[in-house]
């Protein structure tokens, strides 16, 4: 598998410099939210043009990075409709940029939500999604879509009946497994990683990996491998269903993040 790691974990700057840090570490692609790691560029819609996404996809390129997933995260499902138009408009646009910069992928999480507001909120994110992966198909890309335990779309079943109701090719899945464990509840780890390969697992597009120890009710980060997260379990699945996957370190730290890299080349024999 080819292992990366979000832009903004190395902090800030021009393309030239991110890339040159990223490319140092020994990772070979990356996940990159432009707003968070490029320096001066805002994340209201209206900003990206030609010239700028030439800039940025070859001073990757030119230290061998692949941007393989741009992180374009809103809340497609939020009530708030202004919030919720204004944030379509920004995915819609990175989404028509996505093959000059370099990738086939923009990736999003949901909404956070309340259990007594899900149907709703669901509702409202069909409707996002719609437009956003009509965009996609026009363009020839993909919308990666996170689930997460706490928002939306917060189960792999859920999950199952967003790609249902879509249909779509073009709509696909960016998996963190981790994301789908609340605190409290790492002993269910097995049965949501099999049930997301079941329902899934021919939808996954790119992959996040992140470690952490749970204390007092609540997840702190630490090196893959140290934690409580069944990797070994999890890879072998992966890389028998999805050879050669962009992994994705979340919340690298650049000091030890040859490490993580040693950990997850050691998963990806498996």
């Amino acid at each position: 598998m080819r292992i990366g790691v979000r832009g903004h974990d190395y902090g800030m700057g021009t393309p030239k410099e991110i890339a040159a840090k990223i490319s140092e570490t020994g990772f070979c692609c990356l996940q990159l939210a432009l707003h968070k790691s490029i320096k001066g560029f805002l994340p209201e819609y209206g900003h990206l043009n030609p010239g700028f996404a030439y800039d940025v996809r070859s001073a990757f390129e030119q230290r061998g990075l692949e941007i393989a997933v741009l992180g374009c995260y809103i809340e497609p499902g939020t009530q708030n409709e202004e919030l919720r138009q204004n944030n379509i408009s920004r995915f819609l646009e990175q989404l028509s940029y996505c093959k000059m910069l370099g990738s086939n992928i923009v990736a999003t999480e949901t909404s956070g939500c309340t259990d007594s507001d899900r149907e709703k909120q669901y509702d409202l994110l069909l409707d996002s999604v719609r437009l956003m992966v009509k965009r996609a198909e026009s363009f020839g890309v993909f919308v990666g879509i996170e689930p997460v335990w706490c928002h939306t779309l917060n189960t792999p079943e859920l999950t199952g009946r967003l790609l249902n109701d879509i249909s779509s090719p073009n709509l696909q899945i960016v998996f963190d497994p981790f994301n789908l464990i609340a605190p409290g509840k790492a002993g269910d780890q097995h049965r949501l990683i099999d049930a997301a390969f079941d329902i899934f697992g021919d939808r996954i597009v790119a992959v996040h990996a992140k470690d952490a120890v749970e204390v007092n009710g609540s997840f702190k980060s630490c090196l893959i491998g140290e934690g409580f997260f069944d990797h070994a379990y999890f890879y072998k699945k992966l890389n028998r269903i999805k050879p050669g996957i962009s992994v994705l370190r979340e919340g690298a730290d650049p000091l030890t993040a040859k490490l993580d890299i040693i950990a997850l080349e050691k998963y990806s024999q498996m």
